[in-house]
């Protein structure tokens, strides 16, 4: 067979083959057709001829939808697809047969706005890192979301203040007085329209977004009904609330308000799912605490005291800018200090002999040295940063100290022993002293420790330096005061020993 008979006997072959399928497919006279086939979650459920009757439809029986929400429109599921479909197929499907398919399978959608928050991590003071979940919100206007984030700002910065921050009113500072450099929120948001599920919450209103983003969730908060005795502050601690945290809760109450029994308060813990910064320049005329100076005597034994000055506080202008997370203050940093009248030093004359006692370092150690007057740990001015108190529902089991400065003193706050003295990753350097009445104290994220375990110290020994080792969120002195051994025995409010 020469080449082009093989090449017309194969046309041919192919020719008749077309014809085969082309009769087969459809039938003299029949025209293909527009249609739309309806995918939900990506499988097909069938053919329509429109694709708007469908949505319609959809939006005419989900009208209970518009009303519930006060919206214009219901829209499909974000999981169903419809695509323009060209073909031969007869059977396409009613509007009606297809809807009955999607309503039980499927959450209808109304338009609004999906923000994103993104969640901080920071260290806790066991050294654990902890971050704030991530958060999908969901609303149908978002100026709810912008008015609630103001709403939860005021919550932390006095109305006023923050008012006259954004209207650029604040006045300037002449004397003494406070002026908000900067407000703005931590976390990283983004903000997109879209079609969001029914079956999402759907926040509707600012007052119940302001509540979730204060305390994350809107279930209703607990409450306690006042007993006789009761004040803010006791009603606070024992619910594991600090003093601002349940005025928060409790907006009509402030810290002086006398409460009455059978009165009815929340006792909602907070978490804050932002965290808002505001950043201050503060110019405060502070107390200059008097030092101690001590005389001693080597005839009378460590503990025995004779006051031969009394001390005079003094007073200084100070500048600061101080930074705080959802009024919580984070960080002091000093400016400038005006002394305007001078302190008087009080002078003791103490006893340095010490009384023979054996023991090791360590929790069991006796103390050669009795106990005196308590001293502050930093010089001034200083300010507290976190108080002994609960917070986010934790304890804060000592004092933060800020505003001296990195590398100011940190002085023993009574005599003692140095039972530990060495660094860790939450602490940083610290030291902890055992005193005679069975108390410790704790100093922890010093720059540089001056005293080693076993050491003798004196009230007002200068055992370390101002820094911010370890986590420490700003140069401060952490301080406790523990009844016991630290961590084993019970904290104290630091506090207490200056009262």
């Amino acid at each position: 067979m020469s080449i082009r008979t093989m090449i017309s006997y194969s046309i041919a072959t192919l020719l008749s083959v077309i014809l085969v399928l082309v009769t087969t497919t459809f039938n003299p006279g029949q025209t293909p057709k527009e249609v739309y086939r309806v995918y939900l979650k990506g499988e097909s459920i069938g053919l329509i001829n429109s694709k708007e009757e469908l949505e319609n439809y959809i939006d005419q029986e989900q009208s209970h939808l518009k009303d519930e929400y006060k919206v214009d429109k219901v829209y499909a599921p974000n999981d169903l697809d419809i695509e323009k479909e060209i073909t031969f197929e007869d059977k396409t499907l009613s509007t009606q047969e297809i809807y009955e398919i999607i309503k039980d399978k499927s959450p209808f959608t109304i338009q609004g706005y999906k923000i994103f928050i993104q969640g901080i991590e920071e260290q806790n003071e066991e050294g654990e890192n902890e971050k704030q979940e991530d958060q999908v919100l969901y609303v149908l206007d978002k100026n709810i979301f912008l008015n609630s984030v103001h709403k939860t700002a005021e919550t932390f910065i006095d109305k006023d203040e923050l008012a006259a921050y954004e209207q650029d009113k604040q006045q300037p500072i002449v004397d003494t007085g406070k002026i908000i450099e900067n407000v703005y929120i931590q976390n990283e948001q983004t903000i997109t329209q879209e079609n969001i599920s029914v079956n999402e919450k759907i926040f509707t209103t600012e007052e119940e977004l302001s509540q979730y983003l204060l305390f994350g969730t809107n279930e209703k908060q607990d409450t306690y009904i006042v007993q006789e005795g009761d004040t803010v502050d006791n009603i606070s601690f024992d619910h594991q609330l600090s003093t601002d945290e349940f005025i928060i809760a409790n907006p009509t109450i402030k810290a002086d308000t006398m409460l009455f029994p059978g009165q009815e308060v929340s006792i909602g813990v907070l978490q804050p799912q932002l965290n808002i910064v505001e950043e201050t320049h503060v110019v405060s005329r502070q107390t200059i605490g008097y030092n101690t100076v001590y005389e001693n005597d080597p005839d009378k034994y460590a503990g025995e005291e004779v006051v031969k000055q009394e001390g005079m506080e003094g007073v200084q202008l100070v500048t600061q800018k101080i930074k705080l997370v959802n009024g919580e203050t984070k960080s002091v940093v000093p400016i400038d200090t005006q002394e305007e009248k001078p302190s008087v030093d009080r002078i003791i004359v103490r006893g340095t002999k010490q009384r023979s006692v054996g023991g090791g370092i360590g929790s069991e150690v006796e103390v050669p040295v009795g106990i005196g007057s308590w001293v502050w740990p930093t010089i001034t001015p200083y300010q507290i940063m976190s108080y002994f108190a609960y917070r986010w529902g934790k304890l804060h089991k000592a004092i933060d100290i800020a505003g001296c400065g990195e590398g100011s003193p940190i002085k023993a706050a009574n005599n003692g022993v140095v039972v530990y003295s060495g660094y860790n990753g939450t602490n940083g350097n610290y030291i902890y002293i055992k005193h005679s009445n069975g108390q410790y104290t704790e100093y922890a994220h010093m720059a540089v420790r001056y005293k080693k375990a076993g050491d003798v110290v004196y009230a007002g020994d200068i055992i370390g330096t101002m820094g911010h080792t370890g986590f420490a969120q700003g140069t401060h002195l952490h301080f406790g005061l523990w009844n016991g051994y630290p961590f084993r025995g019970t904290p104290v409010n630091p506090l207490t020993l200056f009262q």
